[in-house]
């Protein structure tokens, strides 16, 4: 597999008369994927050894698109290429260094389109309606993220109205989470996050099942009660004392 590098005008080697790009695949010495439940798209960072000076033959300006494929053994494989997937797109270089006469070594940072479009628009509209509903009309929204990939969103059972106040969209999607309730559950507050199989919108306790989707057992149960307390020993006194003195 290749590690291909476009830059804005599609610049590179040729193949069959169409510009492919430059594949870097030889350079890089460390390939590293981010994805978190905290997250609302996925990053990546990789480590090249730079012989050929690409940052001024290519060049690097940050606007390339890279794609590549990745595959684990057990695991499906990672599509980001231009003709089946959803490249990814360098955004930052850094921690340059000259490491020797003719190399240099830096880091190259790159993200899912959704990241760019999240920083380039912002939202300033009503909403009404189920909360799942509205996370799905700003992902899809050709003026805001524009997604092409795949969306797994857990029904809301509270409906609501909501103004976003000029805000990014994954900062508006962020705020609906804090007031989404799951339909199938008791659960409340729900998390925004990108996986390399697309994006989800689900409560924590959907989160916590088994293969088949069954909820599993829980390990321990706690109840909280309130408890009596002796407000007459000397550890009652002191505290009224710090109290009084708050």
């Amino acid at each position: 597999p290749e590690i291909v590098l476009h830059n804005h005008k599609n610049k590179g080697r040729v193949q069959d008369g169409d510009k492919l790009g430059v594949d870097i695949k030889h350079m890089v010495q460390e390939f590293n994927i981010f994805e978190s439940m905290f997250s609302g798209a996925i990053t990546g960072s990789m480590v090249l050894a730079d012989t050929t000076n690409l940052i001024a033959t290519l060049p690097i300006q940050g606007t390339e698109r890279l794609s590549f494929k990745l595959s684990t053994p057990g695991q499906p494989t990672i599509d980001c290429t231009d003709e089946s997937g959803h490249p990814m797109h360098i955004y930052k270089l850094t921690d340059k260094q000259q490491a020797k006469d003719g190399m240099q070594v830096y880091v190259l940072h790159f993200c899912s389109r959704e990241f760019l479009r999240n920083l380039r628009t912002k939202v300033s509209k009503a909403y009404s309606g189920r909360l799942d509903q509205m996370v799905s009309s700003i992902m899809n929204d050709e003026e805001l993220i524009d997604t092409r990939k795949d969306l797994f969103f857990q029904k809301t059972r509270n409906q609501d109205k909501v103004v976003v106040p000029n805000m990014k969209p994954f900062t508006a999607i962020e705020m609906m989470s804090k007031r989404a309730l799951a339909d199938d559950s008791k659960s409340a507050g729900y998390y925004f996050y990108q996986t390399t199989k697309g994006f989800h919108f689900r409560s924590f306790e959907s989160m916590c099942v088994d293969v088949r989707g069954n909820a599993r057992t829980p390990k321990q149960t706690f109840k909280y009660m309130p408890m009596n307390v002796d407000t007459t020993g000397d550890k009652s006194t002191k505290i009224a004392e710090d109290y009084k003195s708050v």
